[in-house]
C-alpha cells in the first residue's frame, strides 16, 4: 500500500470516528476556538441558537445531524454554538441576526457571511463548500 493510500485510509477512519455520534462537536466562543482555526487553517462556523427557537431545534435534529454537513464542518471549520440563554452577552451582540442564524468568519473574527433562518442540510452543505472555495480564491 502506498503512502497516499495509507494517509487516505487513516483520514477516513479518523473522520468516521469523529462523526460516529452524528453531531457537531460544538465549542464555546473563545480565543482558543479562534486560535484552533488559525493553527488548522480553518474558518469559524457560528450557530446562533436559542432554547425557545423551534427552527433551531429542527436544525439540531436535521441539518446538524447530516453526514455531508458534518464532513464539511470537520474538514474546513471550527464550529462554535452560541445559545442565547447560556451566553447572554454574545446573544445581545448578535440579537439583530435572528434565530436560527449562521455566521461564517475567518480565523481573525472577520465576518465573511451570514444566513438567517432554517437551512436544509443540502443547502447548508452547499453554503459551507461555497464559502470555503470563495475564501481560498480570495473573493471573500
Amino acid at each position: 500500500m502506498n503512502k497516499m493510500s495509507v494517509l487516505k485510509k487513516s483520514f477516513l477512519s479518523l473522520l468516521s470516528m469523529a462523526l460516529a455520534d452524528g453531531s457537531v462537536p460544538w465549542k464555546d466562543w473563545s480565543d482558543a476556538a479562534f486560535d484552533q482555526a488559525k493553527a488548522e487553517n480553518k474558518l469559524v462556523l457560528v450557530d446562533l441558537s436559542a432554547e425557545w427557537c423551534a427552527y433551531c431545534k429542527k436544525m439540531d435534529a436535521t441539518t446538524w445531524q447530516d453526514a455531508k454537513v458534518l464532513a464539511a464542518i470537520e474538514q474546513d471549520y471550527v464550529p462554535i454554538q452560541i445559545v442565547d440563554e447560556q451566553a447572554p452577552e454574545l446573544a445581545e451582540r448578535y440579537r439583530q441576526y435572528g434565530r436560527p442564524a449562521v455566521i461564517i468568519m475567518d480565523a481573525e473574527g472577520k465576518e465573511l457571511m451570514r444566513k438567517r433562518g432554517y437551512m436544509k442540510p443540502q443547502w447548508m452543505e452547499w453554503m459551507l463548500q461555497a464559502v470555503v472555495q470563495e475564501h481560498r480564491e480570495g473573493k471573500l
